[in-house]
């Protein structure tokens, strides 16, 4: 039992599943990962954190699914250190459906990222080691994934939604400052404080009347708009996505 050798302690781990004793395997596979961990040899060290958590999951209870949950998360990181990140994806998801059962929905959210995170990290690896035949197959669902990570952050970053709204509305005030608008009847070359005025209502597609662009500012009020309309949702969902449920 107080052997140091992480291999004996999983063999003394294994018995224990073989009586029954769930608590003290799950004890025993811990102490096991973290030598593992500290060794550097985090594969071993993802495989005995992930039979941590089966131990617990053999059990029913709000302790089991924090404890579970907790080593499911450990498995994942040891997998992402060893560049494992197929495996990594599947532990955070286990961990993070561990952390919904019990309830804890910042560490869910968390752990949902991360798997998301490292599915993209697996599709982009696949690039270069699929045959080419699958090339056009994982690219479009790496660019999928890549999009997804940088405009919400896979539903749990809204936050990113709302610095892309304002950058982009920022971006077509500078862009309005280059053609002309017509304001009020007359056709104007508009100053930033009008372009700015110009492009928060057309990305909001509200759209009062007062000005309106003409030239090659048409082109640009089309394309924020489709902006507008495309992004704003998103920001809503993830905004309600995360923080309603918490």
């Amino acid at each position: 039992m107080e052997n140091p050798d992480p291999e004996y302690l999983e063999k003394e781990a294994n018995l224990y599943i073989e009586k029954g004793d769930f608590e003290k395997a799950y004890a025993l596979f811990k102490k096991a990962a973290e030598i593992y961990e500290f060794q550097g040899r985090y594969k071993e060290s993802a495989l005995c954190f992930a039979s941590a958590a089966c131990c617990y999951n053999v059990n029913i209870g709000e302790k089991t699914w924090c404890n579970s949950a907790e080593a499911y998360k450990n498995a994942g990181e040891s997998s992402r250190k060893a560049k494992e990140f197929e495996y990594a994806s599947l532990l955070y998801k286990y961990a993070a459906s561990c952390y919904e059962r019990d309830g804890d929905f910042v560490n869910f959210s968390d752990c949902f990222y991360i798997s998301k995170d490292c599915y993209r990290k697996h599709l982009f690896n696949s690039l270069t080691s699929r045959p080419k035949k699958n090339f056009i197959k994982f690219f479009i669902l790496w660019l999928g994934y890549t999009i997804s990570f940088l405009v919400w952050g896979y539903g749990e970053r809204p936050f990113r939604t709302f610095f892309f709204i304002i950058f982009f509305i920022f971006l077509f005030s500078f862009l309005y400052c280059f053609g002309h608008i017509n304001y009020n009847g007359n056709f104007i070359t508009p100053n930033f404080l009008n372009s700015l005025y110009l492009s928060i209502i057309t990305f909001t597609t509200v759209g009062y009347g007062d000005m309106v662009p003409v030239g090659i500012n048409k082109f640009f009020a089309s394309l924020e708009a489709f902006l507008g309309v495309s992004i704003m949702p998103i920001f809503i969902v993830g905004l309600s996505r995360r923080y309603l449920r918490i």
